[in-house]
């Protein structure tokens, strides 16, 4: 109890008692990073009599990708970009999808029609394969087309995927016994570049029936994506197709016209030695005709291409005889897709209604 009492009194006594004086910290300006930004110097806080630069400030809005549209860039911008009538209407109508970017459409597309000869493969490329003809790379690309179906992909990843199996073939020998495996990694690779939830590299070892293994499909993606140096951001006609549509003001059935005419495209080999944009042109212009569409070649199509009526109508001839021999091909992958509902069972109509 007594030291009890004791250390009570001393806390009373150290309570009246006055204490040590605080020491006083001197003041630290933060450590500068990337250059010192703080306003801490002598003249922060005074009062500023005079304005800095004459003249009334004028309030404006700030801008955002709200207000930043494509009237406002062509009334804001240093450089005046003459547009054409037809040049505005798709304008304007990219400008209601965001995804489209409309800002930059015109420029996207001068590069895909400068940069799409590059990507471009051989024409003859399989005469120097000793063991593929044009007969297995037509009927790998309808395999592909059931399998595109399965899994419920974009139009754009079919087309990439038949590009990035005739560059490779054009660069390489490839055994008959690894074409399948070719085709399979083609799509594998253009579906993580252009889907947003790709097939699982399982999911391609299944459909093969496991024929091949994983690290089959592995070790073939790493011996693609080597030889095309990595470069696979090829121009297909179904970039082109989107934008000649809304050009062109393509009802559902017309569109779906359009495409069924390209992907006819992908099983002939002779055929890509069009360019994407050249094969777009084309269905654009013979679905013009089949449905009685006039002018057949508008102006809203031929402003926005760079090629030719007469350069498209010979592209045309030669898919106006895809579509006449589609009924009686041997592979009917194609056929079979567009003569479902969700693509207005457009390989099912009777040619007579159209011309």
């Amino acid at each position: 109890m007594a030291r009890l009492d004791a250390a009570a009194q001393h806390k009373r006594t150290m309570a009246i008692l006055p204490g040590p004086p605080p020491v006083q910290q001197p003041l630290r300006r933060p450590n500068a990073v990337l250059g010192d930004i703080t306003n801490t110097g002598p003249g922060f806080g005074m009062k500023v009599d005079k304005p800095m630069f004459a003249g009334n400030v004028v309030p404006t809005p700030a801008l955002g990708p709200g207000n930043m549209t494509v009237a406002w860039v062509r009334e804001n911008s240093r450089f005046v970009i003459p547009v054409s009538g037809d040049h505005m209407d798709v304008a304007m109508e990219e400008e209601e999808d965001p995804q489209q970017v409309s800002e930059y459409s015109k420029d996207i597309f001068d590069h895909m029609f400068a940069t799409e000869r590059s990507f471009q493969p051989r024409c003859q490329y399989l005469a120097d394969q000793r063991e593929i003809n044009t007969k297995m790379r037509a009927i790998l690309v309808d395999w592909l087309v059931e399998v595109h179906m399965k899994y419920r992909l974009k139009p754009v990843t079919l087309f990439m995927a038949v590009n990035i199996i005739d560059r490779y073939l054009s660069m390489r020998q490839v055994p008959r016994k690894k074409l399948q495996l070719c085709g399979v990694t083609a799509l594998l690779i253009a579906s993580k570049f252009e889907e947003i939830y790709p097939p699982e590299v399982k999911d391609f070892v299944y459909i093969t029936d496991n024929a091949y293994t994983k690290d089959d499909i592995l070790k073939m993606e790493a011996s693609i994506l080597s030889t095309l140096n990595f470069e696979l951001c090829s121009p297909t006609p179904a970039h082109f197709l989107d934008r000649y549509q809304r050009a062109n003001k393509c009802s559902e059935e017309h569109a779906h016209l359009m495409q069924y005419l390209a992907e006819l495209c992908l099983l002939e080999v002779h055929m890509i030695q069009y360019t994407p944009s050249l094969v777009a042109a084309a269905a654009a212009l013979l679905s013009n005709k089949l449905l009685r569409q006039h002018p057949a070649w508008p102006s809203c199509i031929a402003q926005i291409t760079v090629h030719t009526e007469a350069e498209v109508k010979a592209c045309a001839r030669e898919m106006c005889g895809l579509l006449d021999a589609a009924e009686m091909h041997s592979l009917q992958a194609i056929r079979k897709k567009y003569s479902q509902d969700k693509f207005s069972k457009i390989a099912t109509t009777n040619r007579r209604f159209w011309t």
